[in-house]
């Protein structure tokens, strides 16, 4: 049976990796952490934006639903506007959404959905802390929203004006 012939002096002595080595090593993953990094945000920000998306989308069919079934019509308004009103009567009427937090939304003007589910035309802004992210705008009589602009960006403030719509050819 053969034996292993013990090795030279030097060879024996490096069992393990260099300073250098693994500094390089460290240097390359920090480079590649920094690449990842940015668009593995965006992308998360975006997954988010687009579940709140869906979940105000929800909340407005489940109301249309609500006015289909009771046949009373029902009026969303913008959060910020409802809370500043005088008229109490008014403000019975008025209902808003509520979203995940920081999320929040503006109405221009307020969505009104007749008795039997028909809704008015409207625009909407989702909006994440200061920014507006998504602006959405209904489509048709039965509630559906559209997206005319997403901006995943952050130098966009809540006061600026949504781009114009695509003009068709």
């Amino acid at each position: 049976m053969p034996t292993s012939t013990p090795t030279s002096g030097k060879a024996a002595g490096r069992a393990g990796f260099s300073l250098m080595e693994i500094l390089v090593v460290l240097v390359i993953l920090a480079l590649s952490t920094a690449v990842i990094m940015p668009s593995t945000s965006r992308m998360l920000d975006q997954a988010t934006a687009h579940a709140v998306f869906f979940e105000f989308q929800r909340q407005v069919s489940d109301l249309r639903r609500e006015a289909n079934r009771t046949s009373l019509p029902i009026r969303l308004v913008d959060p910020v506007a409802a809370s500043g009103r005088q008229d109490p009567a008014e403000a019975d009427d008025a209902r808003t959404l509520t979203l995940r937090s920081p999320w929040r939304y503006t109405l221009a003007p307020a969505l009104d959905i007749a008795a039997g589910g028909v809704c008015s035309p409207t625009t909407a802004n989702l909006i994440n802390g200061d920014r507006v992210v998504m602006t959405l705008r209904s489509v048709g009589d039965d509630c559906r929203f559209i997206r005319l602009q997403s901006d995943l960006r952050r130098d966009r403030p809540t006061g600026a004006a949504p781009p114009l719509a695509p003009s068709s050819p």
